[in-house]
């Protein structure tokens, strides 16, 4: 038969062209595709903010109290999509040793001499993610051409997926806390150094506490002062009533000039007049006032720091976020793949499709 004749016989019989793909692709699914397998989970981001407790029958109705945003759920399904969960699902289960051995037929099974491109691309062909923009729900699936193996990958994911939202909060408390933590030590830092100001003002001058001695010699100098005015008064009346060289009109002289001289040293203890290792009673109390005020600002900020501190660790851990499984990974009973009802169907269309478009498109060339 040649082939002028395989082209008259075919413009008899156009329903070939349609029927004979069908039927050798419809041989395909049916003797040649190798069944695949597809196992489930369902996750979501959970945030301990709140304190909220989580109820799955909430989660499975869509009112997620306390559920991470969308965008968290978002990075999850970004980092299952990547190659380096590809890599960690090679190193660990020989990923592309399944995909390209032989229980996979020639059109689905991964070639033995695929680039690192290829691997990735059948990968994302291979696993689904979905989020559900309501409900935050994360919907793994991987298919395998082993029930057993498509739920071993599906759970090394969601394992490996757990440990990376762990790490992201770990790595983000313990930024937190260590800067709190260096702020606080920078703050105690500075409460040691004032005491340290303090204590040694105080050895170097040999006083414990200069506002209260002040205190004291004002008071002492106010005695005197009064003690002075009685004695001055004694002596006036002293003087009228006795000769100035009698024995009690002395005595009382010898006190009066005691009493100015004592008033005299008093008033010599608060004047500016100082040296190296004394200082005047008022810039005694100046100075100590100055180092009084920081020592209590350091108090009052390391006392802040300690409550900033404690806010930031409680802060910390109600940003935790944690990837609960609502469904665990499912072991399938049954293939998922090929749709052979689907496929046909589908295939049968297009070739229906193709057909007519060629129909027309003939027609059209021949009438002009």
């Amino acid at each position: 038969m040649n082939t002028k004749d395989l082209i008259a016989k075919l413009k008899k019989n156009k329903l070939v062209l349609i029927v004979a793909p069908w039927l050798i692709y419809a041989l395909y699914l049916v003797l040649l595709a190798a069944p695949q397998y597809e196992s489930e989970s369902q996750l979501i981001v959970k945030s301990t903010e709140g304190g909220s407790t989580f109820d799955p029958s909430t989660l499975l109705a869509g009112s997620l109290g306390g559920a991470s945003s969308a965008s968290d759920s978002q990075i999850i399904e970004s980092y299952i999509k990547s190659q380096d969960m590809m890599r960690y699902l090679e190193q660990t289960l020989s990923l592309s040793e399944h995909y390209s051995s032989d229980v996979a037929d020639i059109f689905s099974r991964l070639g033995s001499d695929h680039t690192q491109i290829q691997f990735y691309e059948y990968y994302l062909d291979h696993v689904s993610v979905e989020v559900d923009s309501a409900s935050s729900v994360i919907t793994l699936k991987v298919r395998g051409f082993e029930p057993e193996f498509a739920r071993q990958v599906n759970a090394a994911i969601v394992k490996k997926a757990e440990e990376f939202l762990n790490a992201i909060n770990n790595n983000l408390a313990k930024s937190k806390m260590a800067f709190a933590k260096n702020e606080h030590r920078v703050v105690e830092e500075k409460l040691q150094a004032a005491k340290n100001e303090l204590l040694a003002f105080q050895s170097k001058y040999n006083v414990l506490d200069p506002t209260a001695e002040g205190a004291a010699s004002q008071q002492i100098a106010f005695s005197l002062q009064a003690t002075l005015a009685q004695k001055q008064a004694e002596l006036n009346s002293l003087e009228t009533m006795m000769s100035p060289t009698a024995p009690e009109v002395q005595n009382t002289k010898r006190q009066i000039n005691a009493l100015r001289q004592q008033i005299s040293l008093q008033k010599e203890s608060f004047s500016n007049q100082e040296t190296e290792d004394s200082l005047s009673v008022s810039n005694l109390m100046a100075q100590y006032s100055n180092l009084q005020v920081q020592l209590q600002l350091a108090i009052q900020a390391f006392s802040s720091s300690l409550v900033s501190l404690e806010n930031a660790r409680v802060e910390a851990y109600q940003k935790l976020q944690h990837l609960v499984t609502i469904e665990t990974p499912t072991l399938p009973d049954d293939n998922a793949y090929p749709k052979i009802i689907y496929n046909l169907v589908l295939f049968g269309v297009i070739l229906l499709v193709v057909y007519a478009t060629g129909r027309i498109v003939i027609a059209t060339i021949k009438e002009l």
